[in-house]
């Protein structure tokens, strides 16, 4: 089995190819990374900064480079004892016009030979009615007058095309563009071979007579009189709006506006996207083109493992994991994509390593979380916004505004499906009306991002977590008793006593439904949610939840003894290109927990200064709370000018505070439409108005001249230290912990940023090359690195520090038993301790925990200065007497946390 050790996920596109991958391996190796983990590199939609929106899965996207780039490159990495982690993107596909096998069928309709690759209407009764293309501003009928929709010749071949979309015509309405005006023997041939097609009923043969009649056409537009017949044609249809009309209205898929997809849609999507059409990836067929070149790669030894995204959205990720499995090897390192709640496990039948760490992520979050800060931190939010309600309630409601403001059309699918699979009792009294509800609850309801059954009867703990999900539908919605009562009869009283095929009936209903919860959770809580609760949005965070408050060391302890028992490989996170924010973002955050009163107050003198920059009340207090934390957490790290630390107009890593403003502002708009209270995405009237007003005021809040600001940059300075402290704490966590740590492009420095796209900026590599060379040259100062560590460069030597420790002793830290270690005095709550353990070598690392509310106790201005009054870590027995320090490389043997953590907040010993 590969162990990737340590990994280091590059956003690769046009603007950082494979050629710059090349050119920064050598400084990954030097860093200590054994693992590049790669974003989609399979081609996409052009321009695509990200590669989820993929076109060709049998092809490498050509602004990142070609297959033999990639090959090169993987033998310069193989000779480095490198290795490479590919992301991979089964669910789903680009709904694009360089999608060839979506322009395929729609083309040809149901005759395409692609027609059931894609989860539509021509492979399951689910869906009804011609494929939509959802993508006209306005209705067909508003486009059509408009002028925007007209017919054109790209691509070798005739498209509807409106603004940047196109959509293929179907072979049988070239003769109405091009059947009149023929003038050269080549053109009336050409008419010729268009002729027979509508009798050709086999796909393959339909296919190959398609693609002579394309070629020959290619051949005529490349004349000047096949070209001007072909312009002249066009212009005359593109003239008639009844023609083209017609037109339109005879292909194999309909084209309306978006917004019918938020009430009908007869495919599937990702999430709410219409632009993603999603994958009939069961299908074995579908399997094995989609992995063709995947399995190639990885038999040449150029993947060494895959991360498969969205594995929840997949009709049944079992079977394709095994399948997975099977085509990639025993000894591929597999991880999966998978947003687990608090005490959820990975299903322990998967043949995979672990999770891309979205779990460690949260966990770590939660450990840095001071529990005493929630009541304080809860009492003023609920007072902001004057309401009280359950977390449980917040998210149901969340989850039934998208489901039925913009998930209308799959929640009728549903529906539809129940009854074609003929599920129901003939006598069972229960309107389509109470039914669809009940369906929708179902979905609702639903406290994990799915369940797993891949038949009925369902395993007990399945069978069980269901059965109280219909109880509690039923106590909190009464009127639907009757239709919860026949949905649970279908999948958990029938299917024990029932015949085989009933059974496969109410299964293939039971993992439909299984396919939208995770969509629903992802849309209620995620892209909504996390942008409307703002009582801490350090918990407003991928994997992690809003509802949670902290985590004791204790249950962190069983977490990660657990974590080594069961997935030793899985993968440590803690910034990835989805998370909302950057990982020290979230860690000076977690600085507002230890300090509740003292932060509430800077709140409120905040609001009373800043109130005249308000417009008509815009932006209202839960927006502007939102604001200050989302500035506090983001804005660059102070710095020191003449021996005194500040917020200078040019930051400690070199950023112009106006580019800061300028991101500040993308953040804001992103944030109040995701929101979606005061904006919506149909954008009313007022829309304009409140992001206008709310763009204002945070101008107004980055105003050096105004009292605000220096009130501001005053309390930075206060909580930089102990957030760079929680900083440093998370990559020792991440390093030492059982899995894998994972690097996100440039976080070995500091990483504040907001939400993408702003967390895929360009990276400044040669500044970490440079700190590589001071690390590499000689022993930096641990004092000095801690007096200006403001600039990043003490993460970044904590980083390489931890990576060669790795690198060195890779048994330790892979099969190593993870020992919590007791801390015994008086502050023993501020501070974890835990020793790695394999054979004779030992590892241990102490951090603490809640510092400000100790430095505030104390008086001291940082937590190197703190007197940790003779508190200790007790060692078992057969532990080594004498311990050396990794970072100071001094010797101790007594574990006194003075002595510890008085030069770095931080101790790894071995």
């Amino acid at each position: 089995m590969y162990n990737p050790l340590s990994t280091y996920r590059l956003q690769l596109n046009d603007s950082f190819p494979l050629a710059a991958v090349e050119k920064l391996w050598p400084y990954l190796r030097d860093l200590g990374i054994k693992t590049i983990y790669a974003a989609p590199i399979f081609e996409a939609t052009p321009g695509s900064t990200h590669g989820y929106d993929g076109v060709d899965p049998a092809r490498i996207a050509p602004e990142i480079g070609t297959t033999e780039q990639l090959e090169a490159l993987a033998w310069q990495l193989k000779n480095a004892e490198m290795g490479w982690l590919q992301d991979i993107v089964p669910n789903h596909m680009a709904y694009h016009q360089h999608n060839t096998w979506l322009v395929d069928l729609l083309e040809q309709g149901p005759l395409s030979r692609y027609k059931d690759f894609f989860d539509l209407t021509y492979t399951s009764d689910m869906y009804h009615g011609r494929l939509m293309a959802p993508f006209l501003g306005e209705s067909l009928e508003k486009t059509l007058e408009q002028g925007t929709l007209r017919v054109v010749y790209d691509r070798d071949r005739l498209m509807l095309q409106c603004f940047d979309n196109q959509f293929p015509l179907k072979p049988g309405s070239y003769a109405t563009v091009l059947g009149s005006e023929a003038q050269t023997d080549a053109q009336h041939q050409w008419l010729a071979l268009l002729a027979p097609l509508h009798a050709l009923d086999q796909p393959e043969t339909l296919a190959i007579a398609w693609d002579e009649c394309l070629t020959q056409l290619t051949a005529l537009a490349q004349t000047d009189s096949g070209r001007s017949w072909i312009d002249t044609r066009l212009e005359a249809v593109n003239k008639q709006p009844e023609t083209l009309g017609a037109l339109v209205r005879e292909q194999h898929y309909e084209l309306c506006a978006w917004t019918e997809a938020m009430h009908r849609i007869n495919y599937r999507r990702f999430f709410t996207v219409n632009g993603l059409i999603c994958l009939n990836m069961q299908n074995k067929d579908v399997f094995d083109q989609y992995h063709d070149l995947i399995a190639k790669l990885v038999e040449k030894g150029m993947f060494q493992g895959v991360r498969v995204d969205h594995v929840d959205g997949l009709y049944d990720p079992d079977t394709y994991l095994n399948r997975l499995r099977e085509l990639v090897g025993p000894e591929a390192y597999v991880v999966v994509e998978k947003i687990q709640q608090a005490n959820e496990p990975m299903p322990a039948q998967w043949p995979i390593q672990g999770s891309s760490g979205y779990d460690f992520l949260a966990q770590v979050n939660n450990l840095l979380t001071d529990p005493t800060g929630e009541a304080p931190l809860t009492e003023f939010f609920e007072s902001l916004v004057g309401t009280h309600t359950p977390m449980n309630k917040r998210i149901r409601d969340r989850k039934a505004y998208i489901l039925y403001a913009h998930m209308g059309g799959e929640l009728n699918n549903l529906l539809d499906h129940f009854h074609d699979l003929n599920l129901a009792e003939p006598d069972a009294n229960v309107s389509d009306a109470a039914l669809r509800l009940a369906i929708g609850e179902l979905l609702i309801h639903c406290p994990v991002y799915r369940y797993y059954g891949n038949q009925l009867p369902l395993e007990p703990a399945e069978a069980t977590a269901l059965h109280q999900l219909f109880t509690a539908i039923r106590t909190e919605k009464p009127d639907l008793e009757s239709a919860v009562d026949v949905l649970e009869e279908v999948l958990l009283t029938k299917p024990p006593v029932a015949d085989a095929d009933y059974r496969d009936r109410a299964r293939r209903f039971y993992q439909r439904v299984m396919q939208f919860t995770g969509p629903l959770m992802a849309k209620g809580v995620e892209d909504t949610l996390m942008y409307t609760y703002n009582r801490f949005i350090g918990h407003n965070e991928v994997g992690d939840s809003p509802g949670r408050f902290g985590l004791s060391v204790a249950d962190f302890h069983q977490i990660m003894q657990e974590r080594q028992q069961q997935l030793p490989l899985s993968m440590n996170g803690l910034s990835t290109h989805d998370t909302k924010r950057g990982e020290d973002a979230r860690a000076r955050l977690n600085v507002l927990t230890a300090l509740p009163h003292e932060w509430l107050a800077e709140v409120r003198e905040w609001q009373a200064l800043n109130a005249d920059l308000k417009t008509n009340n815009a932006p209202d207090p839960n927006d502007e709370y939102l604001l200050y934390q989302s500035l506090l957490a983001s804005y660059p790290m102070p710095t020191r000018v003449d021996g005194a630390v500040n917020v200078a107009r040019v930051a400690a890593d070199g950023e112009d505070p106006d580019d800061v403003a300028k991101r500040f502002d993308s953040f804001l708009q992103k944030a109040l439409h995701e929101a979606k209270r005061h904006v919506s995405e149909q954008h009313k009237p007022g829309d304009d108005a409140y992001i206008e007003a709310t763009r204002a005021f945070a101008r107004g809040l980055l105003d050096p001249t105004r009292p605000f600001w220096s009130r501001f940059t005053s309390f930075l300075i206060r909580v930089a230290d102990a957030g760079i402290t929680n900083s440093l704490v998370q990559v020792t966590l991440k390093n030492t912990c059982p899995g894998i740590p994972d690097l996100y492009q440039g976080a070995e420095g500091w990483d504040l940023s907001f939400v993408d796209p702003d967390n895929r900026r360009p990276v400044d590599f040669d500044l970490r090359r440079s700190w590589l060379a001071q690390a590499t040259e000689g022993e930096a100062n641990p004092s000095a690195l801690w007096h200006e560590r403001w600039s990043g460069e003490i993460k970044f030597s904590l980083t390489y520090k931890l990576l060669q420790a790795r690198r060195q002793n890779p048994d330790l830290f892979g099969y190593g038993a993870y020992v919590p270690l007791t801390i015994d005095g008086p502050l023993s709550e501020y501070a974890l301790a835990f020793a790695r353990q394999h054979e004779a070598r030992w590892l241990v690392v102490v951090v603490p925990l809640y510092t400000a509310r100790l430095c505030r106790e104390q008086g001291v201005p940082d937590p190197t200065q703190l007197d940790w009054q003779h508190t200790r870590v007790l060692l078992p027995d057969g532990a080594p007497a004498t311990w050396t320090s990794i970072l100071t490389h001094k010797s101790v043997t007594e574990l006194d946390l003075s002595n510890l953590l008085n030069e770095w907040p931080v101790a790894i010993l071995q």
